[in-house]
């Protein structure tokens, strides 16, 4: 029995503390797309931005962007500007990277990062990652596939409805 209310306890302390977690705000990077033209994280004025860092290597990297790839929802959350998908090689040399352009498709921005220690410290633990980001390039979720998925099919439908 003691086992179980301190079992209770502490999923109880753990659920409130999720609800008192602070915005964090992503930050700032400047980043060379495969037109090399530079631009930063913060300069994206869509309404939703999702930073997708990947390696072309990796398959689930591979099966996740075929998937993503094909959503029909993404695609419409995409041309209407209400998303935009920063897709990201991190941790290689530029010419590797502009080698595998190929892997991303045409309506995400294909980016390189020069100096992405700080991301990667910072925000990176295993590939493929993802960070859904408000207008004001603060973290609210960091989905796995399935919820990533579920999220554009809810902002899709409500977006549908207005």
């Amino acid at each position: 029995m003691k086992r179980f209310f301190f079992l209770s306890l502490l999923i109880l302390c753990f659920s409130f503390s999720a609800f008192s977690q602070e915005k964090v705000k992503f930050m700032d990077f400047n980043y060379i797309t495969t037109s090399l033209v530079e631009e930063t994280l913060y300069q994206n004025k869509a309404p939703f931005t999702l930073l997708y860092f990947y390696n072309p290597e990796c398959e689930d990297c591979t099966k996740i962007k075929k998937e993503l790839s094909k959503n029909k929802e993404l695609k419409e959350l995409i041309e209407k500007g209400i998303i935009e998908v920063l897709a990201i090689l991190p941790d290689v040399e530029k010419e590797y990277w502009l080698d595998k352009k190929k892997f991303i498709p045409e309506k995400w921005k294909n980016c390189w990062i020069e100096n992405d220690k700080p991301i990667i410290h910072t925000y990176l633990r295993t590939l493929p990652t993802f960070y859904l980001l408000d207008e004001e390039k603060y973290i609210f979720l960091t989905p796995h596939a399935e919820e990533l998925v579920n999220w554009i099919k809810q902002k899709h439908s409500e977006n549908n409805n207005n």
